[in-house]
C-alpha cells in the first residue's frame, strides 16, 4: 500500500496515542507538555505516516487547549502565555510530524 493513500487506522492510532499521552500530561505544567506533544507528533508521523502525524497534531492541540492549560477541562485559556504556547505547539507539531513522514519515506526508499 502506498504512503500517499489515506489510511484511517493510522489516523485513529495517532489520535488514540496522543489522547493517552495528552491526558497524562494534565498533571505537568504547560511548558513541559509542549515539547512532549511535539515529540509524540514526530513519533506518530514517523511510525504512522502523514495520517498518524496529522491525527496527533489535531488531538494534541485540542487537548492542550482544553485539558492541559489552566483551568483544566474548560473552553478558555486563563493567561496569554498559554495561548502563545498553543500556537507554538500547533506549528511545531505540524513541522515535527512532517519531518517524521519524510524520514519514514527516506528510510523506506533506502530499503528498496
Amino acid at each position: 500500500m502506498s504512503d500517499e493513500r489515506f489510511d484511517g487506522s493510522r489516523l485513529l492510532n495517532g489520535i488514540v496515542v496522543t489522547a493517552a499521552v495528552g491526558l497524562a500530561l494534565v498533571l505537568v505544567p504547560a511548558p513541559v507538555a509542549v515539547p512532549a506533544l511535539v515529540l509524540v507528533a514526530f513519533a506518530c508521523g514517523r511510525l504512522g505516516g502523514r495520517d498518524g502525524g496529522l491525527g496527533s497534531v489535531a488531538t494534541g492541540s485540542f487537548l492542550f487547549g482544553y485539558a492541559i492549560t489552566e483551568p483544566h477541562f474548560v473552553w478558555e485559556i486563563e493567561n496569554g502565555r498559554d495561548e502563545a504556547l498553543l500556537v507554538v505547539l500547533f506549528v511545531a507539531s505540524l513541522l515535527a510530524g512532517e519531518l517524521g513522514v519524510r524520514l519514514r519515506r527516506r528510510t523506506r526508499g533506502a530499503e528498496r
